[in-house]
């Protein structure tokens, strides 16, 4: 019976600030939480306050809290665009997070995207002398104060993304894992051991020599990995200043990583032309 109103009651809305809505109950709101119990469940959830946009409440009152992200008012100020061609931007290069693609279940595209921006952004420093570059944790926070993410970040241009985020240059990427299977290689040995012995019969002195054998098998299974690399790189008028889609070579995880250094060396700024 308890289940039923609950049901036929109308649902509060939590509205977090990537835009997502959780239907429910909400059962108390302190200093810092928010909690929530979904329809028909008894268990609380508990969200950030600093998570929240707002609390759409089934009684028609909506609360709203710190992020603009769902309509409500921000507590953080969107860093300002900075104009083409300011002494402020001049030679400054930003990674953005690479946008990841795979069949492979197992890895998690945000942490994966994260990590291939900062290995990029580690390559780029050792390489780009004549630049300076942006640090990925600058670069991120700074996307995220103007609700830029990897699902919304196409459609801005590389000229805007480049203005908010004050740096003359701007490193897009895509990579693109494919799991082919596992390989298995095995092998088998064997040892042999000897025993020499002597026997004394009608005062004479015998000696032979006995042996066995001992076989081993040892096999190893690795997983053979298939990776392509896009790599642009544009100034902060829109011109496109370098861009290539390479299929790397090796078949482990972490292939991606020659393939992007050889790129590197080959845009205007790379050692390839002599500016390192």
């Amino acid at each position: 019976m308890s289940t039923q109103l609950f049901s036929q009651a109308k649902n509060d809305i939590v509205v977090l600030a990537n835009g997502e809505r959780k239907e429910g109950k909400v059962t108390g709101i302190t200093d810092s939480q928010v909690k929530f119990r979904y329809v028909g469940e008894e268990f609380d959830y508990e969200f950030s306050k600093s998570d929240v946009a707002k609390i759409e409440f089934g009684s028609g009152r909506v609360e709203t809290f710190g992020t603009s992200a769902a309509g409500g008012t921000s507590s953080i100020s969107p860093k300002s665009a900075t104009p083409a061609g300011s002494p402020d931007t001049h030679n400054k290069v930003a990674v953005l997070p690479f946008e990841f693609v795979s069949n492979d279940g197992g890895m998690d595209p945000e942490a994966m995207s994260k990590m291939v921006q900062n290995n990029t952004a580690n390559l780029v420093r050792d390489e780009y002398r004549t630049l300076t570059l942006q640090d990925p944790l600058t670069t991120n926070a700074i996307l995220g104060k103007n609700n830029i993410n990897h699902s919304n970040i196409s459609s801005n241009t590389p000229d805007e993304l480049a203005k908010i985020l004050g740096v003359e240059f701007v490193i897009f990427g895509t990579l693109s894992i494919t799991n082919k299977g596992a390989s298995t290689y095995g092998g088998t040995g064997t040892t042999y051991k000897e025993k020499e012995t002597d026997t004394y019969n009608n005062n004479k002195n015998t000696s032979s020599t006995k042996g066995s054998g001992y076989t081993s098998t040892s096999s190893t299974t690795t997983i053979n990995y298939d990776t392509m690399v896009d790599f642009r790189m544009f100034n902060d008028r829109g011109d496109n200043l370098y861009s290539e889609s390479r299929h790397v070579f090796g078949t482990t995880i972490d292939s991606y990583k020659g393939g992007m250094e050889y790129m590197i060396r080959r845009t205007p700024f790379g050692s390839k032309y002599g500016k390192k």
